[in-house]
């Protein structure tokens, strides 16, 4: 009976990364932006990391509102800003960081239908609704994409 319960507990997991890691377009910014991110899986955890806008360009800006003194001269390009534990085939538990503010926020995401849901769970604080990117939509930021693997996934 353990193996069996193992066993599903795996391919719940597995499933799940499957379907949650990806490419996904954001809605527009403060500043008119929309931006790409990746989620990827790295040491049984999801993250999320900026890596273009929607219109071609790079964001070139600092995490300068870091509490963080060390991390204020940081790209926000290639900075892990989403941090998340899939428990269930349905939701997901974690953290995301404001660079426009300098905060972390906790969450639980789902998704469906392509569409990541985070929802900040805080008192009246808002879902966010990002798009999953088919891989014909993401190919003209393919050669924006960051190594993932590499990257450090200090946020704050």
């Amino acid at each position: 009976m353990f193996l069996k319960l193992l066993t599903l507990s795996c391919f719940a997991t597995l499933s799940l990364s499957a379907a949650v890691h990806g490419i996904y377009a954001l809605p527009k910014n403060d500043k008119g932006k929309e931006s790409v991110v990746e989620i990827f899986e790295k040491n049984g955890k999801f993250y999320g990391v900026g890596f273009a806008n929607k219109d071609g360009s790079v964001n070139t800006e600092l995490d300068s509102k870091n509490p963080n003194k060390a991390l204020q001269s940081r790209s926000v390009r290639g900075s892990v800003f989403l941090e998340m534990s899939c428990k269930s085939d349905d939701t997901c538990v974690g953290k995301i960081y404001s660079f426009d503010k300098g905060k972390t926020y906790p969450i639980k995401s789902s998704l469906k239908n392509d569409k990541l849901f985070i929802k900040i769970d805080m008192l009246f604080a808002p879902t966010l609704e990002w798009q999953k990117l088919s891989e014909e939509q993401a190919k003209p930021f393919m050669d924006k994409r960051l190594d993932v693997q590499s990257l450090d996934t200090t946020m704050e």
